[in-house]
């Protein structure tokens, strides 16, 4: 028996997530390929005092609450999935989960943050894309719903 196919899909609550969730489904039954999912906090913290402490917990609470909400979504397909929960940039750990876990394609959304922190600190897509050895699907906001 060959190696299981893995599709990793990063999530990050924005509009654009149950689009990249749902292409996710399909290509993980297409391939017939184990769906990983993968969503990252992207704040590092350094020694924190009590009242950082108590927001670091809450930001980790909230985005487990997340992915597993994602899980379920996944898993009401009929699929199973997966799933990771990361600290770091998030294209750095997108990057090192799809090597981490061979997996065969990667699939994210292109859209998360607004303008200005995408001039600022650049764009997720755009940096796995990249920077990633695995082959990546970028899903785009449906622009024919926003035409007049």
């Amino acid at each position: 028996m060959g190696v299981a196919r893995r599709i990793l899909v990063a999530v990050d609550g924005s509009t654009l997530t149950h689009s990249v969730i749902h292409t996710a489904i399909q290509e993980a039954m297409c391939r017939k390929a184990e769906l990983h999912i993968v969503h990252v906090i992207e704040k590092e913290w350094v020694v924190p005092d009590s009242e950082e402490e108590l927001a670091i917990r809450e930001e980790e609470e909230e985005a487990a609450s997340f992915l597993s909400s994602m899980k379920a979504e996944v898993e009401a397909s009929g699929r199973e999935a997966v799933a990771h929960l990361l600290r770091g940039h998030p294209g750095d750990r997108i990057v090192d989960c799809a090597i981490d876990l061979d997996a065969e394609l990667v699939i994210l959304g292109s859209v998360g943050k607004s303008q200005v922190k995408r001039m600022i600190s650049g764009s997720v897509s755009s940096f796995v894309v990249t920077h990633c050895p695995v082959t990546t699907m970028v899903v785009k906001p449906d622009t024919k719903s926003h035409t007049g």
